[in-house]
């Protein structure tokens, strides 16, 4: 399925799965208990910067 798509597309799903892992993942905290709202924003966030830092490293290459 990646590949029929253009280049942009494939990035621009590769940044919708990190920010999608990253509310999950937030999510998950916020249900745990462990941390309130700042937390699960700071969750959300961090994933969208290692997900930015995964792509500059990789020079853009999709998951």
């Amino acid at each position: 399925m990646f590949d029929s798509l253009s280049d942009p597309m494939r990035s621009l799903l590769s940044r919708v799965a990190f920010l999608v892992a990253g509310a999950l993942v937030s999510t998950a905290l916020y249900a745990l208990n462990i941390g309130g709202f700042l937390a699960v924003a700071l969750a959300a966030v961090a994933f969208v910067v290692v997900g930015e830092l995964y792509l500059f490293v990789t020079g853009g290459e999709s998951l």
